[in-house]
């Protein structure tokens, strides 16, 4: 009788472990696109945006809404989704996914709330393509002339996993990482004369054309029409030197900032000045070009030179002016590193 019991109770003990076990196995096994609610079996995303000068992670302060789109190993949509807010601005955030995408493809654009900065393609699931997602500039304005002016836009990212592989944790859900570049740049111009003459802003004209108003899904541009950019704001002011103890200089200038889309190492985007009083222009560059001189300035390494312009977001342009508003093309301050002009082709 004890032998009989004891093999009952050995008998009871290994159904008991069996079905726990069943059960622990059964709260794994999550269906791979479908949300059955389980928490375990949710996976995180981390936005970071550290791809800039600094190295330094941004994403909190500089985005507030981002689209995560999630296509299959056949590019197909499956799953998308938009979070945007103050929420954004934590931390700790994570976006939430029902599923493990380690097959599938992540795809995601952001942008500042409450900007009209990015013009994307409606996207339905089942049946939208990887192709299809395509990020236009918004805040666009045609022209009598048929150009295209472009004025106020706010920062837009671009980040794209290939069936990323989720890190698991004790402590937390399985993350994955999505690191972000910045596609767009804050240009500052500034005009600066020799002479005591005061400098008007509404007597200037400052503009960029380039062709970079289309991001594809994989952030390559494809050929959309030219844009002009404008500013979104320009001010005049004047700021006095000490020469010498018993003089002292004023120095009169007017600024215009200017918020560009991505700049390409291999295209031809032209800042241009004009003289509204005269019609003359006070100069056309090449804006990469000169961007390419100031790299030099920069502990950037073995940066390539798209590598700096995607990383860098903020360029200040000083141009100083005769007293008949010419531009005395000797030098030229960039991001307050002197840049002396030789031979350079205009």
């Amino acid at each position: 009788k004890d032998e009989m019991k004891s093999l009952s109770a050995h008998i009871k003990e290994t159904i008991r472990y069996m079905a726990l076990v069943a059960v622990a196995l059964g709260m794994a096994a999550c269906d791979p696109i479908l949300d059955n609610g389980d928490e375990d079996c949710d996976v995180r995303v981390q936005f970071i945006y550290d791809y800039n000068m600094l190295g330094v992670d941004a994403f909190c302060k500089q985005v507030s809404a981002i689209t995560l789109y999630v296509f299959d190993a056949d590019e197909t949509l499956v799953w998308k989704q938009t979070e945007e807010g103050s929420p954004l601005g934590n931390p700790a955030y994570r976006m939430k996914l029902p599923f493990d995408p380690k097959d599938h493809y992540l795809i995601a654009w952001a942008h500042r709330q409450g900007c009209t900065t990015t013009e994307l393609p409606p996207m339905t699931i089942g049946q939208s393509r990887m192709k299809e997602l395509t990020c236009r500039i918004g805040g666009r304005t045609p022209m009598p002339d048929g150009s295209i002016q472009v004025c106020g836009i706010g920062p837009i990212f671009h980040g794209k996993l290939d069936k990323p592989v989720a890190v698991k944790s004790n402590a937390n859900p399985p993350t994955i990482t999505m690191p972000l570049m910045k596609n767009t740049s804050t240009l500052v111009v500034n005009l600066s004369n020799t002479s005591t003459d005061a400098l008007e802003a509404d007597d200037f004209s400052f503009t960029v054309t380039d062709d970079n108003g289309l991001m594809a899904h994989d952030n390559t541009l494809i050929p959309d029409k030219r844009l002009t950019y404008v500013p979104h704001a320009s001010r005049e002011g004047s700021v006095e030197i000490e020469e010498t103890r018993s003089a002292v200089k004023k120095q009169n200038s007017v600024i215009a900032e200017l918020t560009l889309g991505r700049l390409m190492a291999d295209r031809n985007p032209r800042l241009t000045v004009t003289n509204l009083t005269t019609g003359e222009t006070v100069f056309s560059i090449p804006l990469v070009d000169y961007l390419k001189l100031m790299r030099s300035q920069h502990d950037t390494g073995h940066m390539s030179d798209q590598e700096y312009l995607d990383r860098e977001d903020s360029y200040a342009f000083t141009f100083f002016l005769d007293e008949k508003a010419n531009w005395l093309s000797a030098s030229i301050l960039i991001n307050s590193w002197r840049v002396v002009l030789q031979d350079v082709d205009l």
